[in-house]
Formats: structure tokens, sequence, C-alpha cells
């Protein structure tokens, strides 16, 4: 509904989240589709393995019509 707010959540660490957390949080994603809903997680990617959760539940939403972009940031220079 254009009427409601907009709601944003961001989770932080993802690399940490167990694999219920990973489930619940693949259920809202999949529940507020038509919502005004974004989701913004960070992790680092350099610490989580290939079969990691977090991919699979992102291939998952993906596949039940969430949109779901990956932003890789660089480590900042010192500069």
């Amino acid at each position: 509904d254009s009427s409601s707010p907009p709601v944003v959540l961001f989770l932080d660490d993802l690399q940490w989240a167990d694999a219920a957390s990973i489930t619940v949080i693949a259920q809202i994603l999949n529940s507020a589709r038509s919502s005004r809903f974004l989701l913004v997680g960070s992790c680092r990617d350099n610490e989580m393995s290939d079969n990691h959760p977090i991919w699979n539940m992102i291939s998952t939403v993906q596949k039940l019509g969430v949109n779901a972009t990956m932003i890789k940031i660089s480590p900042l220079d010192k500069d």
C-alpha cells in the first residue's frame, strides 16, 4: 500500500547469523514482498564459507521474486 510508510531494517554482521536466524530473515522477506520494506544487510564475505546459509537464502528469496542486490564494497584506503 503506497499510503503506508516505508520500513527499513538494517542487519549488520550477517556472517555470524545462524541457520534459524537466516530462515526468519527469509520468511520476513517473502512475506514483505508487496509492502514498502527494505532490508539492508551487511557481512564480511571473506569470513564466510561458500556453503554459508546466507548464500542459499539469497538464492531462495530471489527465486521467490524478491529483488535482492549484492553490492561488494572494497576496504577503504587510509588516505
